[in-house]
C-alpha cells in the first residue's frame, strides 16, 4: 500500500499499525510524536491505529543534548 511518510511516497504492507510502521523504518518510539492526516496521534494509540492506503504521516523524533 502506499502512503506518504515524512513527505516522501512510501510503500509498506496493508494493515500496519503505526508502531510497526515506526518499527520498520528503526524509528525510537518512544522519542517520536506522529501526525497521521494532519492530526496528532497519542502515544498510547499507535499499537492500534492502522494505516490505510494514502496516509500522510509526519514523524518527529525528539533529540536531546546540549
Amino acid at each position: 500500500m502506499k502512503i506518504t511518510l515524512n513527505g516522501e511516497p512510501r510503500e509498506c504492507p496493508g494493515g500496519i499499525t503505526i508502531e510497526k510502521l515506526l518499527d520498520l523504518y528503526k524509528m525510537d518510539k518512544n522519542r517520536s510524536a506522529v501526525e497521521l492526516n494532519l492530526h496528532v496521534i497519542p502515544r498510547k494509540e499507535h499499537s492500534s491505529r492502522v494505516l490505510k492506503e494514502a496516509d500522510v504521516l509526519e514523524v518527529v523524533t525528539f533529540v536531546g543534548g546540549g
